[in-house]
């Protein structure tokens, strides 16, 4: 386990990480208001679908239901509403989550080799070794939260209307690469990249 949260760390910054990192500053930054609650809805469902889909229990996504997936994220995130917040930025943590899985290609080390290949007949201790990588690989998402949640309101409410938009602007754009087929080409230089 041990091995392979420190593997999760150093693919955290590998450019073949990237799609997963970006989506998870996107949620941030969309719901700083919700941060706990969208971080934690993120993380779980991109670790659950990941689990889901290197173990052969799940599968891939088509990459135009990943692109629903973030539409309507971004229109959770955006749209305001009054009653009920917490369950509207979940659902949009978790739809984002799911698709950056499913977009997601990672590098793989020695030890996520190994468990990749061990994944499908291990269970649920399976699932516990994927979520030590997945903590190493999220890191960089779950720290830059803690940043913004340590962060003081005074500095932080003026820019909260630019910053939601900001992350919303991310996953539009991240829908619109993948629903017009760009995804691969993306992900491709990322893993060529990464290798270099």
């Amino acid at each position: 386990m041990i091995g392979l949260l420190s593997e999760g760390f150093e693919s955290a910054w590998l450019p073949c990480s990237l799609i997963l990192l970006l989506a998870g500053l996107a949620v941030t930054l969309a719901a700083q208001e919700e941060l706990l609650v969208a971080v934690i809805a993120f993380s779980s469902s991109t670790t659950f679908v990941a689990w889901l889909r290197f173990s052969d229990r799940g599968g891939d996504w088509p990459m135009i239901v990943a692109a629903v997936a973030l539409v309507l994220a971004t229109v959770l995130f955006l749209v305001p509403t009054v009653d009920g917040r917490d369950a509207v930025v979940a659902v949009g943590g978790a739809l984002t989550g799911g698709a950056a899985a499913q977009l997601w290609e990672p590098c793989v080390g020695r030890a996520f080799g190994q468990l990749l290949n061990e994944l499908p007949g291990r269970g649920p201790l399976g699932a516990l070794a994927l979520l030590a990588y997945m903590i190493g690989v999220l890191a960089p998402v779950i720290g830059f939260a803690a940043l913004l949640k340590l962060t003081p309101d005074w500095i932080i409410e003026p820019t909260r209307s630019a910053l939601a938009v900001l992350g919303g602007t991310v996953l539009a754009v991240m829908a619109v690469v993948t629903a017009v087929g760009l995804h691969d080409e993306v992900v491709g230089r990322l893993i060529q990249w990464s290798l270099t």
